[in-house]
């Protein structure tokens, strides 16, 4: 008898975590939420200087609006590393916004500050494989 007012108080608690939505049994993050990520991964690897990573952010699809390519990207900024031009630029994504349309997403801008002045970029980003990765990027006007 007391298994079975064990058991039973078992079963009810577990019943009510389901029914109350328990935390662990969400559906996971939004893909606004993993586009943040994202971009969060890519700007900690640009400011750690790893190219791995930072070249793991983007698509084997990648074409900026300039015309360069996933290979072109790495090519620069390995020498941006090796020059330490990293030392004096400042990234900042405070005022970027990120918006979506179904497997395509906006994330801008992403403000780069030097003492030689400021650039605004606006990347593209696509969902490939579950994984959201940088598709384009494109300069803002100043």
């Amino acid at each position: 008898m007391k298994r079975s007012v064990i058991t039973k108080l078992g079963v009810g608690i577990l019943t009510a975590a389901l029914l109350c939505g328990c935390q662990t049994l969400g559906r996971g993050p939004s893909d606004k939420e993993l586009v943040n990520t994202t971009m969060a991964d890519w700007k900690a690897a640009l400011t750690a200087r790893d190219m791995d990573k930072l070249m793991a952010a983007y698509s084997e699809n990648y074409a900026s609006e300039r015309g360069t390519d996933k290979n072109s990207v790495r090519e620069f900024m390995t020498r941006v590393f090796d020059e330490d031009w990293m030392d004096n630029i400042k990234v900042n994504m405070e005022d970027a916004e990120t918006t979506i349309e179904g497997d395509k997403a906006e994330f801008g801008p992403v403000e780069f500050i030097s003492d030689r002045g400021t650039m605004k970029i606006d990347y593209t980003l696509q969902k490939e494989d579950g994984a959201w990765r940088i598709v384009g990027s494109k300069r803002q006007e100043q």
